[in-house]
């Protein structure tokens, strides 16, 4: 004990001077010759610790060759070096630190000629620093025959490691250009397995090709961020991001990794009670890093440790997956492996458990071009499978349609026959509701004839939902009925005959049309509610002694009064009928004159679309009506068919169509 402690003055006081003409074209580490002072207060500025009273101070700490590294530290370390240049010409140098996550990295230089200081670290925007490079460069003319001292002030929130090396400024010149080059074809390479793979995804539509794009750029931003090439090129002046980015993008790569692990190789289904830790380490990344930008300090340590366990973890579960004979689990592992192992390096390196030195500075680039190469490889054997179980699965099926064929084509022959015979019963049942309905539908050719009336019915198919009435409830007055139940075809004319059956119980009855269509509404309530059919209606009473139209409109389309030099409307006067009882309905009454036309119709004439998706509309069939005015009933109805044929072009109409006209 007393030798260690009479002997620690001389261990740790001893001062090296490096002599500036042994450098050459390779780098000089400082880190041995280097003494250091710890100052926990950060309050220590030059002045203190140049002044002959610190000289002591200053000890010989444990350091690498090539770097030292304090981890995370709340202290400012003080590093000092003696330098000396016995050549008769000046000497032209750079001390470089090859970290680029320091908040403070200033340098002081002092000779016989006086006192040179270089502020630097990422709060000095890019710009102003001494010299434009990703670490921290501090270029130095030492002049001829001179011994002078370096001081270097650190402190940073994050991991404090320096590596420190001196160089020859030519020489390092060179090297800067040549790891540009290096970094060039890393990023060359990310850039180019990203835009390969998002074509692949744009033509597979496979997501795991897009997770693997996002963990590619998210991973080469993170090592362009740990190496300071962001900070060079993306965000030169942010130190915010020069601080927090690392983890919180290492947070990011690790949730996308994750993600891809589950997606590819199927962990809910093949492992999954590890597949559940999976997703709670998806959270932990969410939430660790949210709270570290709240409180730096509180969970720096926190989030790094995290991330090596999540990495662990992921690790683990590959294996897992691996032992289950998963094939591309194989792939991954290896793969991430490499990313893992890079990782864990650059964690215990920022705890301070492993030394700063090249391996550990560029292991995590040189892990993830690997990691990135090898999971395209995973990705291309996945596809490769994914072809290879296509075709199997195509043979084995040609096979088996083959082998079917037979059996099909006596099925087809059976049921083939079974089909006509039900399509030969099902029509001669249609034609027999056609022909039933037809004779509901005709009028007495009396009536027809003293209302000039002309009629055009034409279902869809052989039946159809629309239906109409002609009665005469005077010698001087005649009831029309125009109706229309939702849907068409067998349902549609089913419910039409069964409510013309209602209503051929009321029609005669000496009431106003609103309160036979309130009555009609009743019994349509209480005898077809449970259908769930709807009845558009329009009940007309014509008056020939007083000339007027008496009227009610359920939801009807509006009849179409066409007088000399304009058209009325005989418009709604109520709701759609079947939608509750106890409905109201309005009346209105309109005059004719000898001379003017009526139309009445169902919805059939104006909701009909072309192949365009154009609808004919109301305003064109009124149009056509009025156009129409000089010609006979026969032939303006027949032109109105015509014109919707003709808009048509040959597409099938969807709905029945009904129209009746009146000359007065």
């Amino acid at each position: 004990m007393i030798f260690l402690f009479l002997g620690s003055g001389r261990i740790f006081g001893e001062v090296s001077v490096i002599e500036l003409g042994n450098i050459e074209s390779t780098p000089v580490y400082l880190p041995s010759s280097i003494l250091v002072l710890e100052d926990p207060s950060n309050h220590l500025d030059f002045e203190t610790v140049s002044s002959p009273d610190y000289e002591s101070k200053f000890l010989k700490v444990p350091s690498s060759t090539e770097a030292f590294n304090f981890s995370y530290s709340k202290s400012t370390y003080w590093l000092r070096v003696q330098l000396q240049n016995s050549n008769p010409k000046s000497k032209d140098i750079v001390i470089v630190i090859a970290y680029p996550r320091l908040q403070t990295m200033d340098l002081y230089f002092q000779n016989q000629n006086g006192l040179e200081k270089f502020n630097s670290g990422y709060l000095v925007p890019l710009s102003e620093r001494p010299y434009k490079s990703r670490f921290f460069v501090f270029p130095i003319t030492f002049p001829e025959n001179s011994i002078g001292q370096i001081y270097l002030k650190v402190s940073s929130p994050n991991a404090i490691n320096l590596p420190i090396q001196l160089w020859e400024r030519v020489a390092y010149d060179r090297h800067e250009i040549d790891d540009h080059v290096i970094q060039a074809i890393y990023f060359g390479i990310a850039f180019a397995m990203v835009i390969f793979n998002l074509f692949v995804f744009f033509i597979l539509k496979d997501t795991n090709y897009l997770l693997y794009v996002l963990l590619v750029f998210s991973t080469a931003l993170s090592i362009a961020s740990y190496n300071g090439i962001a900070s060079e090129y993306l965000w030169k002046n942010s130190p915010w991001l020069d601080q927090y980015s690392i983890n919180l993008l290492i947070s990011l790569v690790l949730i996308l990794f994750l993600i891809f692990m589950r997606n590819l190789l199927n962990t809910d289904t093949l492992v999954p009670k590890l597949d559940f830790i999976c997703k709670l380490l998806i959270f932990v990344q969410i939430v660790l890093p949210i709270l570290y930008i709240l409180s730096f300090h509180t969970f720096i340590k926190m989030i790094v440790i995290s991330h090596s366990f999540t990495a662990f973890w992921i690790l683990f579960t590959a294996i897992m997956c691996s032992v289950q004979k998963e094939r591309i689990a194989y792939f991954f592992l290896l793969a991430f492996a490499f990313l893992f192992f890079a990782l864990i390096v650059s964690t215990l390196r920022a705890l301070g458990f492993i030394p700063t030195n090249s391996f550990t500075i560029d292991g995590p680039q040189f892990g993830s071009a690997a990691e990135m190469l090898l999971l395209a490889f995973a990705l291309a054997d996945r596809y490769n499978t994914i072809i290879r179980e296509k075709e199997t699965a195509e043979a084995l099926a040609k096979f088996n349609l083959e082998q079917s064929n037979l059996d099909l084509e006596e099925k087809v022959k059976e049921r083939t026959h079974t089909l006509n015979k039900t399509l030969t019963a099902m029509k001669r049942d249609l034609f027999v509701a056609k022909k039933i309905q037809e004779n509901s539908l005709i009028t007495d050719p009396n009536l027809i004839k003293r209302l000039n009336l002309v009629y055009r019915y034409l279902p869809v198919s052989e039946v159809g939902g629309d239906f109409f009435d002609v009665s005469q409830l005077s010698d001087s007055k005649f009831r029309i009925l125009i109706a229309d139940a939702t849907g068409h075809g067998v349902h549609a004319a089913m419910i039409t005959m069964a409510i013309k059956g209602l209503y051929d119980n009321i029609k005669n009855f000496e009431l106003s049309p609103s309160k036979v269509m309130e009555i009609f509404n009743e019994e349509f309530m209480d005898n077809f509610v449970s259908l769930n059919s709807l009845l558009t209606a329009l009940i007309v009473d014509i008056d020939f002694n007083s000339k007027t139209i008496q009227f009610a409109s359920a939801g009807h389309p509006a009849a179409v009064l066409i007088k000399k030099n304009q058209i009325q409307l005989l418009e709604k006067t109520g709701r759609m009928m079947g939608l509750k009882k106890q409905i109201h309905y309005g009346q209105s009454e309109l005059d004719w004159e000898s001379g003017d036309r009526l139309f009445l119709f169902t919805d059939g004439v104006f909701e009909v679309s072309n192949s365009q998706e154009e609808e004919f509309g109301e305003e064109k069939a009124y149009d056509l009506f009025q156009s129409t005015r000089n010609l006979s009933l026969e032939e303006a109805e027949d032109h109105l068919l015509k014109t919707l044929q003709t808009f048509l072009n040959g597409q099938d109409r969807e709905d029945d169509l009904t129209i009746l006209g009146i000359d007065f």
